[in-house]
């Protein structure tokens, strides 16, 4: 942690401290209730010394825990009711005191709670981005290192046609990568942001269910991987038909890459009322490790790491996924009472139902 982080968390509310701090506090807190409390009494015609009292709650409710603040909010609330009965404040002055006592404590500890709630949630974000930035690097530099390999080597040896050609065509397999890397942090860098979505309309989603099937039925095709298609209902949602057909594409991607020759991949839409429709893709691969399933929508989060690296995935497609559902209103889950193989479920609200395809 930075030195300006560590100033910053030193005047934060609320800071662990070693017991003898904490009673140290409390005891000093409870002291200038005490002396109020004396002064008022035996002092006579003396000031009123109801702003000592707002400090010592003031004290306490930025420093010491709940509990102990309340004692002495208590405590303070019980010197302005015994000033009040034995005379020596005035009714008028002890009813102001006594309101500000309570308004005191309850704005300071909502104000203690909200900057602590602050603190929590910049410290979070810190560390999401730390992560993400370093999982980011650590991606780009594996093809950047490859590439760089490659050319390097290419210019100290002589190369004949062929092998010129081979290298050309690695270093373009690594160029892709990172262009499909970069565009991936690019759509989750506009998803942070609240700008995922540039444009909306009304759009059928069983017509874009539809292409994204014809993209990936000749390539499953090659893959050896029959490809079914179940719309049993059309769905009229709003959002964007080109974040829409990203989604899918890259669910079936995945869907696809861990399903082997011979197995299947199903593309599903089914109405699920009041006002939603459900997406599914199943497919009959190895399916994912009970490890791996709680965190398998977040970045960089990946079944098997040889297999990403031979496909040249990076751990973005469910987190991009993710975004593009979240944009859209609706939920994309797992399927955890699938045994054999995998099925993602996506969940989005429709504006219009109707019959089957």
């Amino acid at each position: 942690m930075s030195a300006a982080v560590k100033r910053r968390d030193a005047f934060s509310p609320r800071q662990p401290a070693t017991l003898l701090a904490r009673a140290t506090t409390f005891l000093g807190c409870t002291a200038m209730i005490v002396l109020v409390l004396v002064i008022e009494i035996v002092v006579p015609n003396n000031p009123t010394l109801g702003g000592v009292l707002l400090l010592a709650v003031l004290f306490a409710t930025w420093l010491l825990p709940t509990p102990l603040a309340a004692v002495i909010t208590a405590a303070a609330v019980v010197v302005t009711l015994v000033t009040s009965l034995t005379g020596t404040v005035d009714p008028l002055t002890a009813k102001f005191q006594f309101v500000a006592v309570i308004v005191t404590a309850c704005l300071s500890e909502l104000t203690v709670r909200s900057l602590i709630a602050s603190d929590r949630a910049q410290l979070a974000t810190t560390e999401q981005l730390r992560r993400f930035t370093a999982d980011a690097a650590h991606e780009l530099r594996n093809p950047l290192s490859a590439l760089q390999s490659d050319l390097e080597i290419t210019l100290l040896q002589p190369r004949t046609p062929d092998e010129l050609t081979a290298t050309v065509q690695l270093a373009l397999k690594n160029t892709r990568r990172l262009v499909k890397i970069s565009e991936s942090l690019l759509t989750l860098s506009r998803s942070d942001g609240g700008g995922l979505m540039i444009s909306v309309s009304r759009i059928d989603i069983s017509d874009v269910l539809e292409e994204a099937y014809a993209r990936w039925e000749g390539h499953a095709t090659a893959l050896g991987v029959h490809m079914n298609e179940q719309l049993d209902c059309e769905a009229v949602v709003e959002g964007e038909a080109l974040l829409l057909g990203r989604l899918f594409d890259n669910l079936l991607e995945n869907a696809l890459a861990y399903t082997p020759r011979g197995g299947s991949v199903t593309l599903a839409l089914k109405p699920s009322p009041p006002g939603a429709c459900v997406i599914s893709i199943t497919d009959t691969g190895p399916g994912i490790p009970a490890s791996l399933r709680p965190v398998i929508f977040e970045r960089f989060s990946r079944g098997d790491a040889s297999r990403s690296r031979k496909t040249g995935g990076a751990g973005l497609g469910l987190a991009i996924c993710t975004a593009i559902v979240s944009a859209h209103k609706g939920t994309i889950t797992l399927d955890d009472e699938r045994v054999a193989g995998t099925r993602i479920v996506v969940r989005l609200p429709v504006t219009g139902l109707s019959g089957t395809v």
